[in-house]
């Protein structure tokens, strides 16, 4: 219990630090991914959406940690209850869904050497391909509602366990757990052959097609394994814990309830750790990351331009006084 207690106290400090980069990230990503410069493929609307979405969850778990490390409980009563653990399992499977996504478009576009899509077609496509998938989520999460309920014996919310619960949590369990690390990881490895295969045959092509829009394709290959990567390394400790300890819940011991926690903070880089990975794996990212720098550096420098300028000209007139009187003081 002391080390519950320690892991719980210690999310005062890693909260914060939590939040913060969250928000930053995820703000600085959505204004790149933002520029017209991406938006020439599918995957950048994704991209987009999954830092929408990991802003949204970062402004709900973090300030729940925070407070359970002053005992303060934000899923006290029925409605907040239910609420809450809705939001909590909706989130990270719709941004799950959005990384899927990514996956299947840069296999489709791996998959031939090029292709010309207006962009009246791709943001058409992303948003129906976006709103349809955020629905099937919204749909198949609502179960949760009836599932969590507020136990007030237990001063807890708490799942129900009867065996309509179990098979839609085990179904849960297969699809954010199993079968999407599975789908993302043979994703990622056709995606990467198809690119190895067609490299030799692609140089030709580049230098009479669009050279520019195929390297901006390529960089957001490499954004998006590097990020499927990062995910699976942030998500299946805790997803491998979960499923365990709702299998058997036998398993769900004080010491296994410790690295549950530990693993809960782990998995919370996944949201602000994207930012690093296209700034380190996409030239093009970097480029769109330092125009905002210096644009901003430039925007700081006339407004203080403009300022010392309005001080000068709304000098007092009485500092250039003819009085004799006056300059003797001047």
């Amino acid at each position: 219990m002391e080390a519950m207690e320690r892991i719980l106290q210690s999310n005062i400090y890693i909260q914060p630090i939590h939040f913060f980069l969250a928000i930053l990230t995820n703000t600085i990503n959505i204004r790149i991914l933002s520029s017209r410069t991406l938006r020439s493929s599918l995957c950048t609307y994704y991209f987009l959406i999954y830092s929408y979405l990991s802003l949204i969850y970062t402004c709900f778990i973090c300030p729940i940690l925070f407070a359970r490390g002053f005992s303060i409980n934000y899923l006290n009563g029925s409605i907040n209850c239910k609420i809450f653990s809705y939001i909590l399992f909706l989130l990270p499977l719709q941004a799950n869904m959005m990384l899927i996504l990514a996956s299947i478009d840069r296999y489709h576009s791996s998959s031939r050497l090029y292709s010309y899509q207006s962009m009246e077609t791709i943001t058409r496509l992303a948003k129906q391909h976006i709103v349809l998938t955020s629905l099937v989520c919204i749909v198949f999460t609502l179960p949760i509602v009836v599932i969590y309920h507020w136990n007030e014996h237990a001063d807890k919310c708490l799942g129900r366990f009867h065996l309509i619960s179990q098979i839609y949590t085990f179904s849960q369990i297969l699809i954010y757990y199993i079968l999407s690390p599975i789908v993302l990881i043979i994703l990622g490895l056709s995606t990467i052959n198809n690119i190895h295969r067609q490299f030799n045959h692609s140089v030709i092509l580049i230098l009479s097609q669009r050279k520019r829009k195929r390297r901006t394709q390529w960089q957001l290959t490499r954004m998006l394994i590097l990020q499927i990567a990062a995910h699976l390394i942030f998500v299946l400790p805790f997803g491998f814990i979960y499923s365990l300890n709702t299998l058997i819940p036998s398993t769900l011991t004080a010491n296994v309830i410790v690295l549950r926690l530990i693993f809960v903070a782990w998995q919370q880089c996944d949201y602000f750790v994207s930012f690093f990975l296209y700034v380190f794996s996409a030239s093009i990212y970097r480029e769109q990351f330092f125009r905002i720098i210096c644009k901003s550096n430039r925007n700081f420098e006339q407004i203080s331009f403009h300022r010392h300028q309005s001080a000068l000209i709304y000098t007092p007139s009485s500092s250039r006084t003819d009085d004799p009187f006056l300059q003797n003081f001047i």
